[in-house]
Order: C-alpha cells, then structure tokens, then sequence
C-alpha cells in the first residue's frame, strides 16, 4: 500500500482511479497533512489557488511544517511517505541534503514492497552513496522490484544492465560470471543492449560464434545495426555466406538513416571492408567441395547470388547438403 486513502488507487476527490507504472508517477500526488492522494486534474482545479487541504479542511502549512507532517506520516509506517521522505533528503529539498538519510528511508520503504524504493535503493548500492557498494544487494532490489509489480520490469532492466556494467569494470573471474548471468536474464526478458552485450562477451572470452551470431541477430531483429554487422562477421567465420550476405544487406540497406555525417562515413567504411571480406570468401572457395577457385572456374549461384562452385556437381552437392548455405 502506498497511499493512505480508503482505496489507495483513487482521488480521494474524484476517485478517478490513479495510473499505475513508474512513467505516471508525477501526474497524481501526495497531500501531507492528511495523507491522502489526488489526480493532477483536481490539483490544478481545487488546490492550487486554496488557503485550505481540500480533503482535511486544514491550513496549508508552510514548507518546513509540510516536511514535520511528512515525517509523522513516515514514523507511523507508510511507505509512501517513508519514500517521499527519503527523495526529498536525497535531493535536499527544503532540509539538510543526506544521502545516509535517503538511504535510511528507501530501505524502510522498500522493506514494505516499495518498488520505487527498491529501485532507488538499489542505484544507491551500485553508486556506493550513503550505504556500501554493494552490487549483489543491488541486484536483488532490482529483482524484488520487478516482482513486486510488472509494470516496473522496464526500469527494473535498466537497472540490472547497469550492475552489470560495474561487475564489467571490476575484471575479476567471478564478477566475470556474476556479469554473464545477469546478461543472460536479460537477455530472456528480449532487452536488445543485452544481447549485444552478450555476443561481444561470447566472442571475446569463449569464441563461440554461433552463439554470438545468434545474440548479434536477436538484437539486429530489434533494430540495432551494429549487431547486424557483428552478426555478418560471425556468419563469414561460420562459413555461413548467404547469412553473411543477409546481415551486410541488411547494414547497407540502413546506412546513413539518422545518423550524423561523421558516424555515416566510419559506418560506411566498416560496411565496405565487410562486404570486401565477403566478397574474398565468396570468390576464394568452393561452396560444394571447398577446393580454390579462379576466375576461369568460377560459377555463381543463380539462386542465392552468394555462394560460388568450381561446377555444376559441386553446386547440386552443396544444396543437398546444406541448402546453399541458408
């Protein structure tokens, strides 16, 4: 429970019920005094021009008395209080700026299931502000918080991505491990940074293409084109030319689209040394038998317009056995 309203999901003027999720956490609020909430439309009509709560009929205090009622709210147990209590020493608004106060406050909170407190809790563990850095404990409030309520799975990841960009930085065997689990959860929630994060990973300790292949595409399928390159050149190393030619199509075909002009041309000189990496592949070796080629000998599939054969045997051998490459 965050509000202290009969039901805590409405006005407590209109009972317009509230929208739930981090993203609508500004267009409803908090009356101290009372401790009960209100739709940003019954803010701006009944209680930004009024001397008086138009809930509990009491004097609109002052900001110092608004913080004092704060606390009382906070004291007794209420989560959202204990939240808002402990932004407000965070940010230093109107008090003495705190972060072992903050601190103090999201961890009441987020004992009661607070998934703002979680989160906020948790970036305080990853920053090492007011409490000790600790990155397992930053973890599990993030994971709590996504348990806690659904809507919260979105920032819940981000907030995950980013204790695995600290265990990144520490370069250590386990923390090492610790990254890869987290990449792989995430990964299993379709969070595309993850995925390229886990292809990189996949290629530079254990240099398992296809793996990285396949993580590389899940990401390109979302709209990265670096990935779609990464992807290319674990195809090339796989001996898979058609994929290979897919991926690069698919770069070149995005070249350019919304990116400033310096990023076009270091994009464009990474497509063209691809495609020139390709091209050699392609025209080097036999997709059937696998002998050298020249260019007296060489045939090229009319079909996928990628792979090339020393003759007509080695081509209905190579599509028999692989399906041209695809």
């Amino acid at each position: 429970i965050i509000s202290t309203n009969d039901d805590p999901g409405r006005c407590a003027l209109c009972l317009e019920e509230f929208p739930t999720g981090p993203e609508n956490l500004t267009v409803w609020g908090m009356l101290f005094c009372c401790g009960k909430g209100l739709c940003d439309r019954c803010v701006s009509s009944r209680f930004s021009a009024a001397s008086a709560c138009p809930v509990c009929k009491s004097p609109l205090s002052s900001s110092s008395r608004g913080i004092g009622a704060l606390k009382k709210h906070a004291k007794k147990g209420r989560p959202w209080a204990q939240y808002q209590l402990a932004t407000v020493h965070g940010e230093g608004c109107n008090v003495a700026q705190s972060d072992f106060e903050a601190v103090r406050w999201f961890r009441k909170a987020a004992k009661q299931g607070h998934p703002g407190a979680l989160l906020c809790l948790g970036q305080h563990h990853i920053d090492g502000k007011g409490c000790a850095l600790d990155l397992s404990e930053a973890r599990k409030c993030a994971e709590r918080a996504m348990a806690v309520d659904a809507q919260y799975a979105r920032v819940s990841c981000l907030l995950l991505f980013e204790v695995s960009l600290a265990y990144k930085d520490m370069e250590t065997s386990e923390a090492r491990k610790e990254e890869r689990s987290i990449l792989t959860f995430l990964v299993s929630k379709g969070m595309r940074e993850a995925q390229f994060r886990l292809a990189v990973a996949l290629l530079a300790d254990d240099k398992d293409y296809h793996c990285a292949a396949k993580m590389f595409g899940l990401a390109a399928l979302q709209g990265d084109i670096d990935s779609a390159g990464g992807a290319a050149t674990c195809c090339m190393q796989l001996e898979r030319y058609s994929l290979a030619n897919f991926w690069s199509e698919i770069v070149v075909k995005a070249k350019g689209e919304g990116m400033r002009p310096e990023h076009k041309e270091k994009r464009m000189e990474d497509v063209d040394n691809l495609r020139l990496d390709l091209r050699r592949w392609l025209r080097d070796k036999c997709g059937g038998c696998g002998a050298a080629l020249d260019g007296e000998t060489r045939l090229h599939c009319k079909g996928c317009r990628t792979y090339c054969y020393c003759g007509r045997d080695c081509q209905k051998l190579h599509w028999n056995r692989d399906g041209c490459g695809g």
